[in-house]
């Protein structure tokens, strides 16, 4: 077999990664264009999209609580 297990490929492309920021190379135009490309494809939610993720115990529910019990 020629394929490598998925730890191998990630440690490459980190190997590789880290190698690129090391470098001093400046990036051609089409190398650009790609990375636009790739990070314009990906999807990404409106930052108020936040604003809807439910607390763990929003003010609603804190009254639908048992009151607590004397000692």
């Amino acid at each position: 077999m020629t394929d490598k297990p998925d730890s191998d490929a990630r440690r490459d492309a980190a190997r590789a990664a880290a190698e690129a920021l090391a470098d001093d190379v400046v990036p051609d135009a089409e190398t650009l264009k790609a990375v636009q490309d790739g990070l314009l494809s990906v999807p990404a939610g409106s930052p108020s999209s936040w604003f809807d993720v439910p607390s763990q115990r929003s003010r609603r529910h804190s009254n639908t609580l048992a009151p607590r019990r004397p000692h």
